[in-house]
């Protein structure tokens, strides 16, 4: 017979406690802070949230599918004349914002040439009225008398005087001048 002898172990020793958690504990993520918690109400205004842009987008898309659905039906009952008029009103409200933008890009313009500071063209734009470029025009005229543009600077002559010019001398006179002053100076001997 062959006996041999086993090990004695206890094998309550490997088994696990009851009373210890059986997830492992948390442990600091790489930048070294715990790793972050949520409350039920940070989870609740998550989810909210979520579901708040889901159903905007879901709305979105049903407002898409009932417009196309109804320019199918109305293709199909061959009432194109609704869809003229839709899409007319929709061109002519594009001219309209087009025209508007190109007039107030024309206002800007033609301040700024006659000579308004961009702080001046916030305050004086509202006083700009016309539907086309001559009324503008017109309007800018009257503003320019009536609210001229800054100039660059202070003039500094308005309480000085100017001072006057000296008058040109004859180029001959003051060479003999300079000759006979160097001459009475010993400089020049003749």
């Amino acid at each position: 017979m062959n006996t041999r002898k086993l090990l004695p172990l206890n094998l309550q020793f490997f088994a696990s406690d009851p009373t210890e958690p059986t997830d492992p504990p948390v442990e600091p993520n790489n930048g070294g802070e715990p790793e972050k918690r949520f409350t039920q109400a940070d989870i609740d205004r998550i989810v909210k949230e979520r579901i708040d842009r889901e159903r905007k987008k879901a709305e979105e898309a049903i407002a898409k599918e009932r417009e196309e659905a109804e320019r199918k039906k109305l293709e199909e009952q061959n009432e194109f004349k609704s869809l003229y008029e839709k899409e007319r009103a929709e061109k002519e409200a594009i001219i309209k914002e087009s025209e508007a933008t190109k007039l107030e890009s024309l206002k800007t313009n033609l301040l700024v040439n006659a000579g308004y500071t961009g702080e001046q063209l916030e305050r004086v734009r509202k006083y700009i009225i016309g539907a086309n470029e001559d009324e503008i025009k017109t309007s800018l005229d009257e503003l320019v008398k009536d609210i001229p543009p800054k100039v660059g600077g202070v003039d500094p002559s308005v309480n000085n005087p100017q001072r006057q010019q000296p008058q040109p001398k004859d180029l001959a006179d003051e060479g003999r001048s300079i000759y006979e002053r160097l001459k009475a100076a010993g400089k020049i001997r003749r």
